[in-house]
């Protein structure tokens, strides 16, 4: 039956799983830039560009299986793409403040706070053990529950939370139909992102349905590019 053979589970994550994503993040982020450069541009686009580089690591990962390189490449990609939904809040927060001058120095604290907190990806990843990719799991990552139960956390806590009450104050702020709307598709495919990411998390936790795997690997790069291109769509085409 389909995915019972580790070989086709792995064909199907390296195919549409890494390089997919690595392809698409890549031009949304090339465009925002070429576009323009501002440091909401960058915010939006760095988001796009830690994207790419989490799943280009997780695809080295892969092809160096067998190697002990393979496993340290795979954590730094994890924490790289968790680190990478903070962009989003932050480029949130610009955006509700985008009347007032805000310091440097918030603006990098934030993310320093952000990479700080995403670094429990290493702590529980590799000293707890919460992260396990080497033969014996077939060169497939699997996550303990407690490392499941710590990045959904960090997930609805510090990234959920902050955005909805962002996208309260975006939606209160801005007025006319169309921004509207584009605010709408901004904040909807941002709760999608972060939903995947819930899932990627879920998935890896050694759960053996196949039903389960099978809805996911089909369900979630489609639903990854949508949420991609609609945040892309909505505010970043409207960055010029």
């Amino acid at each position: 039956m389909l995915l019972q053979s580790a070989l086709t589970e792995r064909i199907i994550i390296v195919g549409v799983f890494q390089i997919w994503p690595i392809i698409y993040d890549s031009f949304f982020a090339y465009k925002l830039l070429k576009r323009a450069k501002n440091r909401s541009t960058a915010t939006l686009s760095c988001f796009f560009i830690f994207n790419a580089l989490a799943f280009f690591l997780a695809l080295v990962s892969i092809i160096l299986a067998n190697a002990l390189f393979a496993y340290l490449c795979y954590v730094i990609a994890f924490f790289i793409i968790m680190l990478a939904q903070s962009f989003v809040v932050i480029f949130s927060w610009l955006i509700v403040n985008l009347g007032e001058k805000l310091s440097y120095k918030k603006y990098y604290l934030g993310f320093l706070i952000y990479g700080i907190i995403s670094t429990y990806v290493f702590w529980i990843g590799i000293f707890l053990k919460g992260i396990r990719y080497d033969s014996s799991t077939g060169w497939i990552p699997v996550f303990s529950w407690l490392f499941l139960f710590i990045s959904w956390s960090y997930i609805i806590i510090f990234l959920i939370v902050p955005e909805i009450i962002l996208a309260v104050k975006l939606i209160n702020i801005f007025e006319g139909v169309a921004l509207k709307r584009r605010i709408k598709l901004f904040i909807l495919s941002v709760f999608l992102e972060f939903a995947i990411v819930l899932l990627i998390v879920l998935y890896n936790t050694g759960i053996n349905n196949t039903v389960f795997k099978v809805i996911n690997l089909f369900l979630m790069p489609p639903l990854g590019t949508l949420a991609a291109y609609f945040i892309y769509k909505s505010f970043g085409k409207g960055l010029e």
